[in-house]
């Protein structure tokens, strides 16, 4: 974005602008009641010229200056408008990029107006804000009023609600919906890169009987303490723990083969019986069964191959007098790709 900077600083001459700038501070026609209004306003207010100098700036513009840290004259009248946005824009990246770009097209005549949410550092503190640039009218020469209007309060608010729906509410891990959103760009990423990807489904052993001895509140330690584990194992950006519902839980492993997955799916068993929760009136600790399948595939498997793996391995587990581990590979030459979507064995 420095050259945004730079092209602005060239145009006619940084000293002769800066000085026939600072003579406008106030222009024509701006009454003390426009003043008042226009100081009123919540929106940060900077006038700037074709060469993206800024003209003239009201309250909330000069309050931002102080609260923000920022370099008074990157603020100032006659300061660049473009060096401002570049260095307020350390976390922005491409959107501040984009933003530099959308008032040079303004400030050229190619874009009638620019409306743009981006990122932007002031101070100590990461912000949201709406930053709007438009052409003034009936003006002797041509000027442009940006405002910029803070929205970090409704931008976390979103954030907040996006989480919501993706994770479960007592546990803190992804839900059903967001699971199988990971799960299907996974498996396509695997088959792009011809990589393995692995998936371990998670049950607690007797938990019903569990849940009736001890009581709810219990039921709910014990499905937490379980979740605890699993996201402790998720620790690479591919990787997923959620909660499928009930005492169901699973583990999305990118790029991991078989062996990898069949050392994780039994670390999971002993650390559920290392927490030492104990079922009611025996000295039986609570366990887990654990199902685990790896796909490798070169497009002819879906996520359903791999999920209903799972299921299968995780069924044999529990049959097999639960408390283990059973594992299977999913491959382009075995059997056909389920036509039904995931769903909990």
């Amino acid at each position: 974005m420095k050259m945004y900077g730079r092209l602005a600083r060239s145009s006619g001459g940084q000293t002769r602008a800066q000085g026939a700038l600072r003579k406008s501070v106030r222009p024509r026609g701006r009454s003390a009641l426009h003043t008042l209004v226009i100081d009123s306003l919540a929106e940060q207010i900077a006038i700037i010229d074709q060469d993206a100098r800024i003209v003239d700036v009201n309250a909330a513009w000069r309050r931002f200056v102080r609260e923000s840290r920022i370099e008074p004259d990157l603020l100032a009248i006659g300061g660049s408008y473009l060096d401002l946005l570049e260095a307020t824009a350390t976390m922005a990246g491409r959107q501040g990029a984009e933003a530099a770009r959308g008032v040079l097209k303004v400030l050229g005549g190619r874009q009638a107006s620019l409306r743009i949410e981006y990122p932007m550092r002031a101070g100590e503190h990461d912000r949201w804000c709406v930053m709007r640039v438009t052409r003034l009218q009936n003006t002797r020469r041509p000027l442009y009023v940006s405002l910029h209007f803070d929205i970090t309060e409704r931008r976390h608010a979103e954030e907040e609600a996006l989480h919501l729906s993706r994770h479960d509410s007592l546990t803190g891990l992804a839900n059903r919906r967001h699971f199988e959103e990971v799960l299907a760009n996974e498996v396509r990423r695997g088959v792009r890169r011809r990589t393995p990807v692995s998936l371990i489904e998670v049950d607690v052993d007797f938990f019903k009987e569990f849940n009736d001895w001890h009581g709810h509140v219990a039921g709910d330690e014990c499905l937490v303490k379980v979740a605890e584990v699993l996201a402790g194992c998720a620790r690479r950006p591919g990787d997923l723990a959620a909660r499928l519902g009930g005492d169901e839980f699973a583990l999305i492993l990118g790029d991991t083969a078989s062996d990898a997955a069949e050392r994780v799916a039994e670390g999971i068993r002993e650390s559920v019986v290392a927490l030492g929760m104990l079922h009611g009136g025996t000295d039986a600790p609570v366990t887990v069964s654990v199902g685990a399948a790896t796909l490798r595939s070169q497009g002819l498997r879906s996520e359903r191959s791999l999920f209903a793996a799972a299921d299968r391995a995780l069924y044999r587990a529990k049959s097999a007098g639960r408390n283990r581990v059973e594992h299977e590979c999913v491959e382009d030459d075995i059997g056909p790709d389920p036509g039904s979507g995931p769903t909990a064995g």
